[in-house]
């Protein structure tokens, strides 16, 4: 009988090592999601990201069946919560949250936001939004066109809020100053939702803000509705112009938000991920919430959101240069 030497079952062992690890991995993938799965969203509790996160929250749950763990990190802009997702586990089990600022916005607008678009793999293209333009009722305007009036007469006396510095209604605000050539002070906040509660005492004149935390206010008349920015006014403000028909002709501003991973997640973890979000999307009552709140559900999946974020990050980034923008 012939024998085997210690040196050659070494070697076959030894091959068989990697074999077995990836066949434990593909088990692993196969079984993904094995526990909770933590969402960062880089904003406060209240604001819009968190309104869309946890209108997705329960359907992703049940397709995953695995709880969906919402861990709110605002503040910077959405930096640090951003830099924090950049810095988890590739594993799949750590998501963030990002949106026209975070992933277009702020790495040119601050020389180290903490993190790089390309740490990120893109998972979906969750929504496509426009802006509305909301006053305090102490605001002597009715609408965008009267408010731009009375800042020419009065430089620098409005305000108008935002999600913090570099934020996608940051810029927003900036475009219209520019555009229409007035002096509006902007006033940043840690996230979209302290900058309503600002505006709803009083603290600033106006917010740029994301629908589905304004609009309620709106429809109890706490907040008046200015103008939207979008191309064409909206199905759930009929009566309120957009930015263009206000007299700020070429004016249109729509903002986007998406769902990201660590670079080097495994594609099967990505699809699975994918395929909650998607299915939250075109749930009925999600996607009814998300419609009436001026938020169309997109749903998209990782290559289309990957060329979204690149082409947008192009644009952008041409544009705040153009206006000389900066945060130091």
């Amino acid at each position: 009988m012939p024998t085997i030497s210690r040196r050659s079952l070494l070697q076959v062992s030894g091959a068989a090592v990697p074999l077995l690890l990836s066949s434990r991995w593909a088990l692993a993938q196969d079984k993904f999601p094995g526990k909770p799965i933590t969402l960062i969203v880089p904003q406060p509790a209240g604001g819009d990201a968190d309104v869309v996160c946890r209108s997705l929250q329960a359907k992703m749950q049940e397709v995953l069946g695995q709880p969906v763990v919402i861990d709110n990190r605002g503040g910077a802009g959405g930096n640090i919560g951003t830099a924090l997702g950049a810095k988890a586990a590739p594993d799949g089990y750590t998501v963030t949250f990002v949106n026209q600022g975070t992933m277009a916005l702020n790495p040119t607008l601050y020389p180290n936001p903490g993190y790089k678009v390309e740490n990120f793999a893109p998972v979906t293209w969750l929504t496509s939004i426009d802006l509305v333009i909301v006053a305090h009722p102490s605001v002597p305007a009715g609408n965008l066109k009267e408010l731009l009036e009375l800042a020419r007469k009065e430089p620098g006396k409005y305000t108008f809020g935002t999600a913090g510095n570099g934020s996608a209604n940051h810029l927003a605000g900036e475009m219209l100053k520019s555009m229409a050539k007035v002096d509006i002070t902007h006033v940043p906040y840690k996230g979209g939702g302290p900058a309503i509660i600002a505006l709803l005492g009083g603290e600033i004149s106006t917010v740029f803000a994301f629908p589905l935390a304004a609009l309620p206010h709106i429809k109890a008349g706490k907040l008046k509705a200015l103008a939207v920015t979008g191309k064409k006014r909206a199905k759930a403000l009929p009566d309120v112009p957009t930015v263009a028909e206000s007299g700020v002709g070429g004016y249109e501003f729509v903002s986007w938000m998406g769902l990201v991973v660590p670079k080097g997640t495994p594609e099967a973890a990505i699809q699975r991920i994918h395929s909650a979000a998607a299915a939250a999307l075109k749930d009925k009552d999600v996607a009814d919430r998300l419609s009436a709140g001026m938020t169309e559900p997109v749903g998209a999946g990782p290559k289309q959101f990957g060329e979204l974020i690149a082409r947008e990050g192009d644009r952008w980034s041409r544009m705040i240069r153009q206006f000389g923008m900066k945060i130091d």
